[in-house]
């Protein structure tokens, strides 16, 4: 008689408990109720798991569901959307550019870019534009001549502020003549390089005999000390 209740309050215990299934719990779910007392979990039943929303419907006004969370509504989901002259970007409405401008800027900044390097390498060096003179004379010669016309593209390429011909002398001579001598020889040089339209800023000084290029007493060291240099600021 004992073992036959005992069968039957363990049989009953066990109906009991199959009746009463657990509750789910760590986000699971089968039905939006589910989640409902779950707490740091969404309440709406996505594929077993309770998530902050299914559709734009679960959302509040102003917010739309992505990836099965709440979002604030995009501006824009298409061109259309926005107003003319602008396109939809990243959600957002944003000023069309202009492709085709906008590759004919970069196109304009790149052959700036180059000529400017291109202009660094021909005229960076002024020392490559020193002109030489006769001697006891202040007229250009051939020679100086096409220097200074090569001079002269470069100037009128890169707008410099300021431009200083300096003219120079051999030692032979007196100092105050020497002087003269060479502020005809950086004036020539100034007055041929406005001539072939150079509209920078112009000045002159001479050295004269002051700042020789070598010291020895012959006619190769003289040729080299008659010459008109240049500075130029940009």
């Amino acid at each position: 008689m004992r073992r036959a209740f005992l069968a039957v309050t363990t049989f009953a215990s066990l109906a009991v408990l199959a009746g009463c299934p657990a509750k789910p719990k760590n986000g699971e779910c089968k039905t939006s109720d589910d989640c409902k007392d779950q707490q740091g979990f969404g309440k709406v039943c996505v594929e077993g798991r309770c998530q902050e929303c299914a559709s734009d419907k679960d959302c509040k006004d102003g917010f739309v569901c992505r990836t099965n969370k709440c979002v604030p509504k995009p501006e824009c989901a298409k061109d259309a959307d926005c107003g003319e002259g602008k396109k939809c970007e990243n959600d957002r409405c944003v000023v069309a550019r202009d492709e085709a401008a906008e590759a004919e800027k970069r196109r304009k900044a790149a052959e700036e870019e180059a000529a400017r390097a291109a202009l660094a390498k021909e005229c960076g060096d002024p020392a490559a534009f020193t002109i030489r003179f006769g001697f006891d004379q202040s007229t250009l010669t051939g020679e100086a001549q096409g220097t200074l016309q090569k001079l002269a593209e470069c100037l009128k390429k890169g707008a410099p502020k300021r431009v200083l011909a300096q003219g120079h002398t051999d030692e032979r001579g007196t100092t105050q003549y020497n002087i003269a001598l060479g502020a005809r020889r950086a004036e020539a040089a100034r007055k041929y390089l406005a001539d072939l339209g150079v509209g920078a800023k112009m000045e002159t000084v001479s050295f004269g005999k002051e700042k020789p290029l070598c010291t020895e007493a012959t006619e190769e060291c003289w040729a080299k000390n008659r010459r008109a240099e240049f500075q130029v600021e940009r």
